[in-house]
């Protein structure tokens, strides 16, 4: 079956550069901060075939030259003929394709077909696997264009307001719309997360003031829940634009505070899921590498769709020569190279570790050329020495960066093994550098991990300990102090972001202190429905009224209304609650370990490889449903051995 073919890895190049330059804000557009990365504008495409004859057709996005026959003493050009007669017998077939709007790509059907045995080079002798997607099997749909489908959205209340007219549509959405029956002369147009913004002239961050053709107006999408207009005799007309993901995961519970926020966090992420998981909707609509690292855990328990997050880690991965961290942010890249690793134990996907081995090197290779003298990472020109928003000592080298770099490193050797691929050492290099953290951030006095050695101040944050409770390989004794002494110490600042949050949450769960699972959904997203959000917001605090909630980095509507880190839940849920984990490479063995909580009872699915694990508790038993073999469940002490497609029912015991 054909499909088109493009130099692995152009695909994604292109629309993450699409992406990242058609961000609005206040009225003007807003190219992204970091380095983007453009396609090859002239790729050649290449196969040996074997036919008893025939024609064969090619489309192509871009201009081709065709040649068919191995050495030049018996090759026939073809130059942009796009229909070919073969002769009976085995020849080889090169179609060399410029294109310097979008990217060259090629669709071949008929005596021979187009798909992922070809080889591809971009004029440099370094002939490469292509890159191809089932979305792409038609000739009809050229991969230019990100197929999204679309539905009608109406609004549910229309108000004449001060200026023009206001449109409620009940709930956030990202759709594209079209105004008709408007007048002549330009017309205001603000798309609002909440009706305050859409109603501020001057605040509104997306907004249009435009002149209609013929008394229309059209926009590509936008996040909105409110449309204000100007023309109080417009009608409007709305398409919601989404990824026709499947639902895989679910939970429900005996609290309907908590399936809400289950549901509501399902709609938040799942639109942004999109060509590659977003940050949010409205504001930035960007790809950065460590919320994305988050929406991996997220995908994982509702989606489980493997493409979108190759895609992601591709885009991300950028291109060489790389120069420039990834999103320009130092722990990113480590993120990212921690990402790969953890795809291929989720997906068992050998091939595209193969495939994007080379642009990993890079990075690495970027990261290693950058280390002091001692080993550590320390920021250069250029760098953003981030790992979250807080008052961290970050003089000289801070904690938590080389926790993450030491990470990186252990699972750049784990690749390199799985593909046999030299790691150079790099093993090894992890383990020293743990060594080194240990020698120089680690407080023998205070019993957990301090910012930074260099300053003198030894100051002490949740963030460096939880990093290093999460990825440092720390001993239970280690631990339970960072625990103790920081997680659970209100002396020592509180996280303020829903993204390190993210972090802390896994804590106290690894911990065994799951009860503040309920009790953090309660509170803090249960308050923030209370307010009327219809989708989870990028940062919330509870103790903010009215307007307070949606402002944030000096802006009254800055903030991210609908953000991909805040559904967390849907991880924390299925993998604290329902309890499923996987402990080998895609799910060859998998934990169950139902907890449950302060619930009185749940019931949920979460996807693996080839079907969904099952998990229901009340308070009599626990059912547990396996699709797949390879499963362990725990539960009181005991293990049980999982069937595919055998129930497994445990009693409870009878003092829970």
């Amino acid at each position: 079956m054909s499909q088109w073919i493009w130099r692995y890895g152009e695909f994604e190049c292109y629309h993450n550069m699409i992406l990242h330059t058609r961000r609005q804000q206040y009225g003007y557009p807003e190219p992204v901060v970091w380095k983007l990365y453009a396609p090859e504008p002239v790729v050649c495409f290449k196969k040996e075939v074997t036919t008893e004859g025939g024609v064969f057709r090619i489309h192509a996005l871009g201009n081709i030259s065709v040649i068919v026959g191995a050495e030049p003493w018996n090759q026939k050009k073809y130059g942009g003929q796009r229909e070919i007669k073969l002769e009976p017998g085995t020849t080889t077939v090169l179609i060399r394709v410029a294109n310097t709007e979008t990217f060259p790509c090629i669709y071949v059907d008929g005596v021979i077909e187009s798909d992922d045995t070809w080889l591809c080079d971009d004029m440099s002798q370094d002939w490469k696997k292509v890159g191809t997607s089932e979305m792409f099997a038609s000739s009809d749909q050229t991969p230019d264009h990100f197929p999204f489908s679309y539905l009608p959205v109406s609004w549910v209340k229309k108000e004449k307001v001060e200026g023009g007219v206001l449109f409620d549509f009940g709930k956030e959405t990202f759709a594209r719309t079209c105004f008709s029956g408007l007048g002549e002369g330009p017309v205001k147009v603000r798309f609002g997360e909440s009706r305050e913004e859409a109603m501020d002239a001057k605040w509104c961050v997306i907004r249009f003031e435009d002149k209609p053709e013929k008394g229309v107006l059209s926009y590509i999408p936008y996040a909105f829940r409110y449309l204000f207009v100007s023309d109080e005799n417009v009608e409007v007309k709305a398409e919601y634009e989404y990824l026709p993901l499947e639902y895989k995961g679910s939970f429900h519970c005996s609290e309907e505070i908590i399936n809400k926020v289950w549901d509501v966090a399902a709609y938040t992420f799942h639109l942004n899921s999109r060509e590659f998981f977003l940050d949010g909707i409205k504001r930035d609509r960007w790809v950065w590498s460590a919320d994305a690292y988050q929406s991996l855990f997220v995908n994982r328990y509702l989606f489980f769709d493997k493409e979108i997050e190759k895609r992601t880690l591709i885009a991300l991965g950028g291109k060489q020569p790389f120069k420039v961290h990834i999103n320009t942010i130092m722990d990113y890249s480590f993120f990212w190279i921690i990402s790969l690793y953890e795809y291929y134990k989720t997906y068992g996907d050998k091939d595209f570790l193969e495939q994007i081995q080379d642009q990993m090197k890079a990075v690495m290779d970027f990261c290693l050329e950058r280390r002091d003298e001692d080993g550590f990472m320390r920021g250069k020109p250029g760098d953003w020495v981030f790992i979250d928003w807080a008052p961290m000592d970050k003089t000289g080298a801070l904690c938590g960066e080389q926790i993450l770099f030491a990470k990186a490193m252990e699972c750049y050797a784990a690749i390199c093994a799985v593909i046999g691929r030299d790691d150079r050492g790099l093993g090894g290099e992890a383990e020293k550098l743990r060594k080194q953290i240990f020698e120089k951030f680690y407080d023998t006095e205070k019993k957990v991990f301090i910012d930074s050695y260099e300053s003198g101040k030894r100051n002490v944050t949740r963030q460096s300990n939880i990093l290093a409770y999460l990825f440092l390989g720390c001993d239970d004794t280690v631990k339970k102090d960072i625990y103790e002494r920081v997680v659970l110490n209100d002396e020592v600042p509180q996280i303020t972001t829903p993204y390190f949050k993210f972090y802390e949450n896994q804590v106290h769960c690894k911990a065994g202190n799951t009860n503040l699972l309920e009790k953090s959904i309660r509170e803090y997203y249960g308050s923030m429905l209370a307010t009327g959000a219809t989708t989870l917001y990028e940062e919330y605090d509870p103790t903010m009224t009215g307007v307070e909630h949606y402002a944030m980095y000096g802006n009254p509507f800055e903030k991210s209304l609908c953000h991909a880190w805040s559904a967390s839940p849907i991880y924390l849920l299925g993998n604290f609650r329902l309890g499923v984990e996987n402990t080998g490479i895609a799910y060859d063995t998998f934990d169950v370990r139902p907890n449950p909580g302060d619930l009185k009872g749940f019931q949920g699915k979460v996807p693996v490889p080839g079907g969904t694990v099952s998990v229901s508790v009340d308070q009599e038993e626990i059912r547990v449903y396996s699709e797949i073999p390879g499963g362990t469940l725990y539960v009181d002490g005991k293990t049980y051995t999982l069937e595919a497609k055998k129930e497994c029912r445990v009693r409870r015991k009878s003092d829970v």
